[in-house]
């Protein structure tokens, strides 16, 4: 797998989460994607806390950009995967996969059938185009759970992902509006699939 680079970091500063996670119906200006993920491993049906981290996208590794979901592929297999243990991996992303990180993640998951993926996103990437909704649906088919994040999923963030120094959450004006809208949206896009 390519190398990870940077990556993973331990946590997000309060104004890089809240530009890149806010789920704004138009997100101008939010070029990276951000994933806060854990991993779980379990044993006996009892999971166990593993990791927790963030990865981004590595820009311009050495030619073509590294997306996030590249970045936590090469991390996890080179630093944690192993075929005796079974893995609930969860992630947190600022938008969904694209096409081609979609396939990567179901080519992974296929390989690797002692790994679990559930992964609940802030915004939808590109969701009017065909191929980026194909993506979706080929995660949800190869058994990634794929949901949108819930207000409450935004405030779990902050307080384990988010260098927040004490601070609560706050919950920007329509978050939940925006969600329930989003999430309409995936579930159609899912029931086509």
């Amino acid at each position: 797998m390519e190398p990870w680079l940077s990556n993973p970091m331990y946590s997000l500063s309060p104004k890089t989460y809240n530009f890149h996670f806010q789920n704004l119906p138009f997100a101008y200006g939010r070029n990276n994607t951000y994933i806060c993920c854990e991993v779980e491993k379990r044993k006996n049906n009892s999971p166990k806390s593993y990791y927790k981290g963030v990865f981004r996208n590595q820009q311009g590794y050495p030619e073509e950009p590294l997306h996030a979901e590249q970045c936590f592929l090469s991390w996890f297999d080179d630093k944690c995967l192993s075929p005796r243990v079974d893995y609930n991996v969860t992630w947190y992303m600022s938008w969904s996969p694209c096409l081609e990180c979609a396939e990567e993640v179901v080519s992974f998951l296929e390989e690797h059938e002692n790994v679990s993926l559930t992964i609940s996103v802030s915004r939808l990437y590109n969701c009017d185009d065909e191929d980026q909704q194909r993506g979706l649906q080929l995660l949800h088919e190869a058994g990634a759970q794929v949901a949108m994040m819930s207000p409450e999923d935004f405030e779990y963030c902050w307080d384990t992902f988010v260098d927040n120094r004490g601070r609560s959450f706050w919950y920007w004006k329509g978050i939940r509006r925006n969600y329930y809208a989003l999430d309409e949206k995936l579930r159609e896009i899912l029931c086509r699939g």
